[in-house]
Order: structure tokens, then sequence, then C-alpha cells
């Protein structure tokens, strides 16, 4: 063949390749040769050596090729001449590591037929550098294999004899197992015994499946809390696009502690409980009513037996009254079961005696009468914004706040909440006028705006901002004015599950308000530390929680167990005044706390918790108490 032009074709190729197998006993033939191979001469069939095993194919520029090779070819490993041949593809340039940047024909597959009954090939294992195997071709030099290759372990079993080798038809064209380059993309070989098929293993991963022991609500109607297969068809009542599947829950906690010591109060040695109530009517999947009451407390004390002056007294206390009770649902949701269409919208509200929370209870923790809406999971390419949720609120009623004095009935706000995924952090910001209907001199904005991120991989920090301005009244008897600073940080350590050191500071002048605060939620430093937050059940010491014209800082660890089944915080906090309109805190205060708590059973935990604070020119807080408490 002079050329290109004058070869044959694959298929005549194939054609040829069939008819030499089909010959069982050949005396003498000429080896086999692949279009574009270069023939060698002719070879001993009596004993053929290692190298005998190996065809040229043409290799592309830059391939490897030893001394000895013609630099346009590539050798391709043979099955000795002893084993029967397996049925193969043959495709000589599948594998070529080089064909991405050289063309090549594609190659017309065929079948190498077997001359006896297939079995399975012989073992195989991938050696990284091979010695080189000295044999002599027909210029008498040394022929060399590839530094990584496949190598067949019984490639060097000698031949029993010369009629064997005669008797048997030619070797077989091992095409798929290419040479192993350092670039070869070919499948990994496979560990034999991941293709040991085990049943029992299979099963195990269903077989050591248990149930996890939950606690069932108090009262379970419609569908099981915690059940499990398909969710059942419900009723059409809402439209097809709305299903109803009604259930009601109640559900809960209750709590009783013992505690003793000495607040801002006085002596404060009793047995509280507490039981609270969570009323839950479920109607469609986006539309619920719920209610919650705590009948044992009323006005932040609780039924309770304390201990005053060596006379243990009992005070009964109940109170039937809803604290909140409110409808919460979808507009889009409920627009689609209407006109029977896919929802067109998303519109979360809610009306009713509601609970508002923002920024984790710092800007406003209450129930209150009133609405609120929301414009949920959008997103602003030109602010480069990935997320954000905008909520609107309006209170009418029932809204606590030390700015006016202890009538909830006083005033009214209306304002706007945003959280912002933004600028590898999150932002929260907010805005409401707060409307005084028996005083309108007391009425004022509070706006708050914080920002959260990660520095450096190993610092979580806040920064939160609250300003209350717009009184009109003297300084000295304004009740919501100026503002606080909180700077929040956390360290990631090594084991950023279990061990968080945290050091908290704030920065409070004048008079710093929440827009809303329920009584048992505490001051507005309550998330500070916990040697500002109250327990909410035995009047626990703390520091002084109002931030009203003091800085300080709360520094702590907070420890989790290695199951994360329980915690231990021990805490230091500093607070000093650095104006004259907090008559509660006329010199420094520091203190220590900790606490602990672990849980009993799935449904029940104990907590224990110290606190002593020192406050200068005023006598010394200090408490102990345990808690049990009861989920269900």
């Amino acid at each position: 063949m002079s050329n290109g032009q004058d070869r044959p074709s694959p298929l005549l190729i194939a054609i040829l390749l069939a008819s030499v197998l089909s010959v069982n006993t050949v005396p003498a033939q000429q080896p086999f040769r692949l279009p574009g191979t270069v023939a060698g001469p002719k070879k001993q069939t009596a004993a053929p050596s290692p190298q005998s095993r190996w065809l040229r194919l043409p290799s592309p520029t830059g391939s490897p090729a030893s001394d000895e090779t013609p630099a346009d070819t590539m050798p391709i490993k043979l099955w000795p001449a002893d084993k029967p041949p397996v049925q193969r593809r043959v495709s000589p340039i599948r594998d070529n590591p080089f064909a991405a940047s050289t063309p090549q024909p594609k190659p017309l597959p065929m079948m190498m037929p077997a001359a006896v009954a297939p079995r399975q090939p012989p073992a195989q294992t991938l050696q990284p550098s091979d010695p080189l195997e000295n044999s002599t071709d027909a210029s008498g030099s040394a022929n060399r294999e590839p530094t990584n290759r496949i190598v067949d372990k019984t490639a060097s079993e000698p031949a029993n004899n010369a009629s064997s080798q005669q008797a048997t038809s030619d070797p077989p064209v091992d095409c798929d197992r290419p040479p192993v380059h350092y670039n070869d993309f070919s499948p990994t070989p496979v560990p034999a015994v991941s293709m040991v098929h085990d049943p029992m293993r299979e099963a195990y991963v269903y077989d050591a499946k248990r149930s996890v022991p939950t606690q069932h609500p108090w009262i379970e109607w419609g569908r099981i809390f915690y059940g499990n297969g398909i969710t059942p068809r419900g009723q059409d009542w809402f439209g097809q696009m709305n299903m109803v599947r009604s259930e009601f829950y109640v559900y809960g906690d209750y709590r009783i502690g013992l505690g003793s010591g000495r607040n801002a109060g006085g002596r404060a040695d009793n047995l509280a409980a507490r039981l609270n109530l969570d009323m839950d009517w479920q109607l469609t999947d986006t539309e619920r009513l719920h209610a919650f009451m705590g009948p044992l407390d009323k006005n932040n004390q609780f039924n309770r037996i304390e201990l005053i002056d060596g006379d243990l007294q009992y005070e009964p206390v109940f109170d039937p009254n809803l604290v909140t009770f409110f409808f919460e649902g979808d507009l889009g949701a409920m627009a689609a079961g209407l006109h029977d269409m896919r929802s067109p919208f998303e519109l979360p509200i809610t009306v009713g005696l509601i609970p508002l929370l923002f920024q984790n209870g710092v800007w406003m923790e209450d129930a209150v009468t009133g609405a609120a809406i929301a414009l949920p999971a959008k997103h602003s390419r030109l602010l480069n914004w990935a997320n954000y949720d905008w909520t609107f609120f309006a209170v009418v009623d029932q809204l606590n706040s030390p700015a006016f004095g202890a009538d909830k009935h006083a005033a009214q706000a209306f304002g706007t909440a945003m959280f912002i995924d933004a600028y590898d952090g999150y932002i929260e910001a907010g805005y409401a006028y707060l409307r005084d209907r028996t005083q309108s001199e007391r009425s004022y904005h509070n706006m708050t705006v914080s920002f959260t991120r990660r520095y450096f991989d190993r610092i979580s920090n806040s920064v939160r901002l609250i300003i209350n301005t717009g009184q009109d009244l003297r300084a000295d008897l304004r009740t919501a004015d100026g503002g606080l600073l909180l700077v929040e940080n956390s360290w990631v350590t090594d084991n950023p599950l279990r061990v968080v050191p945290y050091a908290n500071f704030f920065f409070g002048w004048d008079r710093p308000q929440s827009v809303a605060r329920a009584g048992a939620a505490g001051g507005i430093l309550r998330n500070t530390g916990i040697n500002f937050d109250t327990d909410g059940l035995n009047g626990l010491a703390t520091l002084d929680p109002t931030a009203s014209d003091t800085t300080g800082f709360s520094i702590g660890v907070d420890l989790i167990g290695q199951r994360l089944d329980r915690q231990w915080l021990l805490e230091f906090s500093y607070l000093t005044p650095h104006g004259n309109r907090n008559l509660d805190v006329p010199d420094d205060q520091y203190g220590v706390g900790t606490r602990y708590q672990f849980p009993i059973s799935h449904r029940s935990l104990l907590r224990f918790d110290v606190v002593y604070g020192w406050r200068r020119q005023l006598e010394d807080v200090y408490g102990t108490r345990a808690e049990y408490r009861w989920k269900f």
C-alpha cells in the first residue's frame, strides 16, 4: 500500500479476518495487521516470543515510542497464544489518548469469533512500572514495553509444544486494552470485591432502621403529626388547587421550677409552675387558625408557692384568656383554589392577635392585635440582593412597651421590616411609627438596621443599631429616645458545633426601646448574655437589662455535648453607667453565671442556673434554680 487511497476498507478487513480465524490448523501464517500497521518479518509459529503478542498501530506525533519501534507506530498487547480467544470489539483508536489532537478514521466494529466456549478473561493487574522485557525483533534490537500497561499474569507461561501452537487458531487481537498512559481517561479498574453481590449487606440498610421516639401532641385529630405513608387526598371545598386536609393539634410544654435568691426587687424563693398550650387547626396546606394560652400565668406572675419571711404561701394564678389567636394563610393559594388555576403569586398574610418577633426579639417581641403581610423570596439584580423578604405590619391594640407605661391599649404601631441576603451576609432593617392615642407627645419613630456575616472564616459578627426619636417632651420626661448599638461575635473553632466562644458588646444612650416587648420577654439586652436573660418562671436575678445610659459586655463559652445532647454555658458580664438618667445603675455592675441542661428522654429535660451579680452602691443579686420541662 503506497498511500492512504490504496488501503482496503475496514469492512474488507473484517471479512478477511473472519475467514482466517475460521481455519482450525494452519502450518504457518502471516501475522495479522490492521490498516496502517507496519508489517514485520515472518515470525516462527512453533515458539512465539513474548514480543509476538504485540501489534503496532500508528502513533500520532509526540506519542511514546521505544528506540526499536518506528516513530509512527504504537504497541497493542495481544492475548497469549495458548489461551482461547474471547469475543471482543476491535476498536484500535477508541482509547487512543492522542485521538483528540489527531484526526483518525472511524473504524467499523467487528466481533472476534471464539474458537471454544468463552470463559472469563485471565486475571490482570495494573503495574505502574514494569521491567523491560528483552526480546529480539527482525532487526535484532531489544523491544521495550510501555512504562504503564495492563499485564496478563498468564502471559509469561510458555507454550507446551510447537504442535499445540499450530493446533490453535490465530491469537485474538486485544484492541480494547491499550497501554495505560498518564492522561488515560478509560474506566478505572474496579476491585473484585465490588463485583460480588451480598444480599445481606443490601438488606442491612433497611433492616437496621428503627423508629425515632417522638412525643405526639395531647390532641391529634386528623392526620398523625409524625405519620407515615402518602398524604391522603383532601376535599375540594376551596377548589381543586387548594385542597382541604383538616387536622387539629394541641401541644406545648409544662414547666416547674424551684428557685432561691435575691433579684432587683428583693427575695425570690418559690416553687412555680407554668403551662404553655398551642392549639393549631390546619385547614389547607397554607391556611390555618392558631391560638396560644397560658392558663397558669397572668401579667408575668405564675402559679406558685412562695417562702416569705419563713412562711410558705400559695399564690394561685389562673387565666383562661387567649394570648394569641390569629388566621394565617397565602392569598395566592386561596386565589388559585377559587379560580381553579395554579397559584399566580405568593402573598402570606396574618390577622388577629398575632405574635410578632423581629431580629431575634431585640427589636420586637410581643403578641399584638393587628395584621401583617409579606413579600417573600424576592431578589434584585440591580442592588445585587440574592434574596429578600419584606414584611408590613399594623398594630391597633394590645401593644406592650415601657415607653407607654403599663397601659397596653395606649399605642398603635405601623411599620415594615426587611430581611436581605446580600454582600456575603444578611441585612435586617425596620421602621415603625408608634402613635400614642392618649398622649400624642409620646408618639415617636423607631428604626433599626443590622448586618451579619462571617470574617476570615473564623469570626461570626452581627452589628445592630436601634434609634428612637420624635417624642415631643422635655428630655427628662421622654420615655423612648436615644439608641442602642449591639456588636455580637462568636469564634468559629476547630469544633464549631460543640465549642462556641462568644463576646457581645453594647452601648446604649438615653432610653432606647423596642417597638413592643411583652413583660415575660425581659429587657432589650436579653440576648446579650445569660446574665441579662430572665428565666420566665422563678424570677432569677439579672444585671440591668435596659441599656439605658450604660455600656458593657458579656463574654463566655457555649459547650455542647459530644452527641449534641447537652449544653453548658459559662459567662462573665460587666456594665457601667455613662449618664445620669438610669437610676437603677448608679455605679458599675458585673456578674458571673452558668447554665447546664440535658434531656432525660425525648420528651423531658432538666435545667440548672446559677448567677451572682455585684452591684456597687446597691445590694448584690444572686440566685440558683432547677427546672423540669415536659414537652408534649
